[in-house]
Protein backbone atom coordinates (compact mmCIF):
# COMPACT_ATOMS: atom_id res chain seq x y z
CA UNK A 1 0.00 0.00 0.00
CA UNK A 2 1.41 3.73 -0.78
CA UNK A 3 2.36 5.77 1.93
CA UNK A 4 0.16 8.86 2.36
CA UNK A 5 2.19 11.65 1.44
CA UNK A 6 1.88 15.28 3.67
CA UNK A 7 3.74 18.49 2.65
CA UNK A 8 5.92 19.69 4.86
CA UNK A 9 7.52 22.95 4.61
CA UNK A 10 10.76 22.86 6.60
CA UNK A 11 12.53 19.45 6.55
CA UNK A 12 14.96 20.42 8.31
CA UNK A 13 14.84 18.67 11.77
CA UNK A 14 14.31 14.87 13.06
CA UNK A 15 10.41 15.81 14.18
CA UNK A 16 8.00 18.40 12.32
CA UNK A 17 4.59 19.26 14.02
CA UNK A 18 1.34 19.50 11.43
CA UNK A 19 -0.86 22.09 13.11
CA UNK A 20 -3.07 22.47 9.76
CA UNK A 21 -6.82 21.98 10.41
CA UNK A 22 -7.57 21.42 6.85
CA UNK A 23 -4.72 18.61 7.28
CA UNK A 24 -5.26 16.53 10.50
CA UNK A 25 -9.01 15.99 9.18
CA UNK A 26 -7.64 14.32 6.00
CA UNK A 27 -5.14 12.33 8.38
CA UNK A 28 -6.99 11.40 10.86
CA UNK A 29 -10.96 11.66 9.70
CA UNK A 30 -10.56 10.73 5.82
CA UNK A 31 -7.27 8.35 5.68
CA UNK A 32 -8.10 7.21 9.56
CA UNK A 33 -3.99 7.35 10.85
CA UNK A 34 -2.64 6.23 13.78
CA UNK A 35 0.37 6.47 15.76
CA UNK A 36 3.12 4.23 14.24
CA UNK A 37 1.58 4.55 10.74
CA UNK A 38 4.73 5.53 7.99
CA UNK A 39 4.36 8.68 5.94
CA UNK A 40 5.79 10.49 3.35
CA UNK A 41 6.98 14.00 4.03
CA UNK A 42 8.12 16.39 1.23
CA UNK A 43 8.68 20.15 1.58
CA UNK A 44 7.91 21.14 -2.30
CA UNK A 45 11.44 21.99 -3.10
CA UNK A 46 12.39 18.36 -3.73
CA UNK A 47 13.42 17.37 -0.31
CA UNK A 48 11.79 14.15 1.18
CA UNK A 49 11.82 11.51 3.82
CA UNK A 50 9.98 8.46 5.07
CA UNK A 51 8.88 9.20 8.66
CA UNK A 52 6.02 7.85 11.12
CA UNK A 53 3.29 9.50 13.28
CA UNK A 54 4.11 9.70 16.92
CA UNK A 55 1.04 11.71 18.15
CA UNK A 56 -2.22 12.46 16.97
CA UNK A 57 -4.55 14.96 18.60
CA UNK A 58 -7.20 17.44 17.52
CA UNK A 59 -4.85 20.21 16.92
CA UNK A 60 -1.86 18.79 16.10
CA UNK A 61 -0.03 15.68 14.35
CA UNK A 62 3.45 14.69 15.62
CA UNK A 63 5.89 13.09 13.00
CA UNK A 64 9.44 11.53 13.27
CA UNK A 65 11.39 12.35 10.59
CA UNK A 66 13.98 9.46 9.11
CA UNK A 67 17.16 10.61 6.64
CA UNK A 68 16.28 13.40 4.49
CA UNK A 69 16.76 12.71 0.42
CA UNK A 70 17.17 15.43 -2.29
CA UNK A 71 14.94 14.31 -5.08
CA UNK A 72 15.71 15.51 -8.57
CA UNK A 73 12.95 16.58 -10.83
CA UNK A 74 12.74 13.61 -13.34
CA UNK A 75 12.16 15.68 -16.50
CA UNK A 76 14.91 17.01 -18.22
CA UNK A 77 13.31 20.12 -19.39
CA UNK A 78 11.29 22.91 -17.92
CA UNK A 79 7.89 23.76 -18.51
CA UNK A 80 5.33 26.71 -17.69
CA UNK A 81 2.01 27.82 -18.61
CA UNK A 82 0.43 30.79 -18.81
CA UNK A 83 -3.23 30.15 -18.62
CA UNK A 84 -5.97 32.85 -18.67
CA UNK A 85 -8.35 33.01 -15.26
CA UNK A 86 -10.83 30.66 -15.22
CA UNK A 87 -13.87 29.97 -12.98
CA UNK A 88 -12.51 28.28 -9.69
CA UNK A 89 -13.36 24.71 -10.64
CA UNK A 90 -12.09 24.87 -14.09
CA UNK A 91 -9.05 26.07 -12.94
CA UNK A 92 -8.49 24.09 -9.98
CA UNK A 93 -8.53 21.55 -12.22
CA UNK A 94 -6.33 22.43 -14.93
CA UNK A 95 -3.81 23.04 -12.06
CA UNK A 96 -3.70 19.73 -10.83
CA UNK A 97 -3.38 18.13 -14.30
CA UNK A 98 -0.67 20.11 -15.19
CA UNK A 99 0.66 19.43 -11.60
CA UNK A 100 0.86 15.78 -12.95
CA UNK A 101 2.87 16.60 -15.82
CA UNK A 102 5.25 17.89 -13.68
CA UNK A 103 4.46 22.11 -14.63
CA UNK A 104 7.34 24.09 -13.48
CA UNK A 105 5.69 26.98 -13.22
CA UNK A 106 2.65 28.57 -13.81
CA UNK A 107 1.18 32.29 -14.71
CA UNK A 108 -2.25 33.42 -14.66
CA UNK A 109 -3.55 36.43 -16.25
CA UNK A 110 -7.01 38.33 -16.81
CA UNK A 111 -8.38 37.72 -20.65
CA UNK A 112 -9.90 40.35 -22.37
CA UNK A 113 -12.44 38.40 -23.04
CA UNK A 114 -13.49 37.56 -19.34
CA UNK A 115 -16.82 36.15 -18.33
CA UNK A 116 -18.40 38.93 -16.46
CA UNK A 117 -19.40 36.65 -13.38
CA UNK A 118 -15.47 37.11 -13.00
CA UNK A 119 -14.74 40.22 -14.43
CA UNK A 120 -15.20 42.16 -10.55
CA UNK A 121 -13.44 39.85 -8.83
CA UNK A 122 -9.90 39.69 -7.24
CA UNK A 123 -7.91 37.11 -8.55
CA UNK A 124 -5.31 37.44 -5.83
CA UNK A 125 -8.13 35.78 -3.56
CA UNK A 126 -8.19 32.84 -5.07
CA UNK A 127 -4.59 32.34 -4.22
CA UNK A 128 -5.42 30.44 -0.91
CA UNK A 129 -7.69 27.58 -2.69
CA UNK A 130 -5.41 27.36 -5.40
CA UNK A 131 -2.41 27.14 -3.27
CA UNK A 132 -4.42 24.00 -1.48
CA UNK A 133 -5.40 22.63 -4.73
CA UNK A 134 -1.82 22.89 -5.61
CA UNK A 135 -0.42 21.14 -2.74
CA UNK A 136 -2.74 18.73 -2.99
CA UNK A 137 -2.00 17.62 -6.88
CA UNK A 138 1.47 17.00 -5.18
CA UNK A 139 0.32 15.05 -2.81
CA UNK A 140 -1.19 12.74 -4.37
CA UNK A 141 0.74 12.60 -7.49
CA UNK A 142 4.47 12.08 -5.59
CA UNK A 143 5.56 15.22 -7.05
CA UNK A 144 8.50 16.68 -4.69
CA UNK A 145 8.64 19.70 -6.40
CA UNK A 146 5.90 22.51 -6.35
CA UNK A 147 5.40 24.59 -8.83
CA UNK A 148 5.63 28.63 -8.26
CA UNK A 149 2.26 30.76 -9.44
CA UNK A 150 2.22 34.23 -10.23
CA UNK A 151 -0.93 36.49 -10.95
CA UNK A 152 -1.42 39.05 -13.76
CA UNK A 153 -3.98 41.74 -14.81
CA UNK A 154 -3.58 41.10 -18.13
CA UNK A 155 -1.63 39.65 -20.83
CA UNK A 156 0.51 42.11 -21.83
CA UNK A 157 1.91 42.45 -18.06
CA UNK A 158 2.15 38.30 -17.97
CA UNK A 159 4.80 38.65 -20.90
CA UNK A 160 6.24 41.42 -19.88
CA UNK A 161 7.28 39.67 -16.92
CA UNK A 162 9.06 37.55 -18.60
CA UNK A 163 12.16 39.92 -18.94
CA UNK A 164 14.21 38.49 -22.18
CA UNK A 165 13.76 36.01 -24.94
CA UNK A 166 16.49 33.78 -23.32
CA UNK A 167 14.25 33.23 -20.25
CA UNK A 168 12.44 31.18 -21.85
CA UNK A 169 13.73 29.39 -25.36
CA UNK A 170 10.42 28.43 -26.49
CA UNK A 171 7.49 30.52 -25.94
CA UNK A 172 4.37 29.12 -27.89
CA UNK A 173 0.79 30.58 -28.22
CA UNK A 174 -1.67 27.34 -28.54
CA UNK A 175 -4.30 29.08 -30.99
CA UNK A 176 -6.96 27.40 -32.85
CA UNK A 177 -6.68 29.52 -36.31
CA UNK A 178 -2.52 28.73 -36.34
CA UNK A 179 -1.17 26.93 -39.05
CA UNK A 180 1.22 24.69 -38.01
CA UNK A 181 0.31 21.98 -35.55
CA UNK A 182 2.33 21.39 -32.63
CA UNK A 183 3.51 17.71 -33.63
CA UNK A 184 5.15 19.10 -36.60
CA UNK A 185 7.05 21.96 -35.14
CA UNK A 186 10.81 21.05 -34.53
CA UNK A 187 11.08 21.28 -30.67
CA UNK A 188 14.36 18.87 -29.64
CA UNK A 189 16.93 21.04 -29.16
CA UNK A 190 15.23 23.18 -26.56
CA UNK A 191 15.31 22.84 -22.96
CA UNK A 192 12.68 25.06 -21.78
CA UNK A 193 9.20 25.62 -23.02
CA UNK A 194 6.69 28.19 -21.79
CA UNK A 195 2.91 27.40 -23.66
CA UNK A 196 0.31 30.29 -23.94
CA UNK A 197 -3.63 29.38 -24.00
CA UNK A 198 -6.69 31.55 -24.38
CA UNK A 199 -9.88 31.61 -23.01
CA UNK A 200 -13.04 29.98 -24.09
CA UNK A 201 -13.79 32.84 -26.58
CA UNK A 202 -10.61 33.03 -27.99
CA UNK A 203 -7.89 35.99 -27.69
CA UNK A 204 -8.93 39.65 -28.40
CA UNK A 205 -7.34 41.55 -31.04
CA UNK A 206 -5.26 43.60 -28.38
CA UNK A 207 -4.02 40.78 -27.30
CA UNK A 208 -3.19 39.02 -30.59
CA UNK A 209 -1.31 42.14 -31.23
CA UNK A 210 0.62 41.58 -28.42
CA UNK A 211 1.05 38.26 -29.64
CA UNK A 212 2.58 39.25 -33.10
CA UNK A 213 4.88 42.42 -31.60
CA UNK A 214 6.80 39.81 -29.28
CA UNK A 215 6.71 37.87 -32.89
CA UNK A 216 5.62 34.81 -30.40
CA UNK A 217 5.09 31.03 -32.48
CA UNK A 218 1.14 29.84 -32.53
CA UNK A 219 0.72 26.45 -33.15
CA UNK A 220 -2.65 24.56 -33.03
CA UNK A 221 -3.30 21.58 -30.99
CA UNK A 222 -5.58 19.81 -33.28
CA UNK A 223 -8.14 19.87 -35.62
CA UNK A 224 -10.87 20.71 -32.65
CA UNK A 225 -11.48 23.64 -30.19
CA UNK A 226 -10.49 22.66 -26.95
CA UNK A 227 -11.52 24.18 -23.80
CA UNK A 228 -10.00 26.48 -22.07
CA UNK A 229 -9.07 24.13 -18.95
CA UNK A 230 -8.30 21.71 -21.07
CA UNK A 231 -6.14 22.98 -23.90
CA UNK A 232 -2.71 23.53 -21.18
CA UNK A 233 -2.97 19.83 -20.36
CA UNK A 234 -3.48 18.60 -23.55
CA UNK A 235 -0.29 21.07 -24.34
CA UNK A 236 1.68 20.28 -22.19
CA UNK A 237 1.07 16.37 -22.59
CA UNK A 238 2.05 16.84 -26.62
CA UNK A 239 5.62 18.80 -25.34
CA UNK A 240 6.14 15.31 -23.38
CA UNK A 241 5.20 13.36 -25.90
CA UNK A 242 7.62 14.99 -28.27
CA UNK A 243 10.65 15.29 -26.12
CA UNK A 244 10.30 11.70 -25.44
CA UNK A 245 9.79 12.48 -22.11
CA UNK A 246 6.67 10.84 -20.95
Amino acid sequence: MRKPRIFCPELSSSSYKCTNIKQIHHLAKVLRLKANDPVELFDGRGSLANGTIQEIAKAYINFHIDDILFMQNPYQKSYQAIIPYLKKENLVYSLQKLIELGVNSILIYKPDHLDQSLAKKDLSKLSLRLEEAIIGACEQSGCNHVPSIHYFNGLKECLQSIKTPSDIEGLFVLDTIANQFIKDYEILSLNSIAIITGPESGFSETERKTIKELGLQSLRLGHYVLRAETAPVVGLSMFHSLFGEY
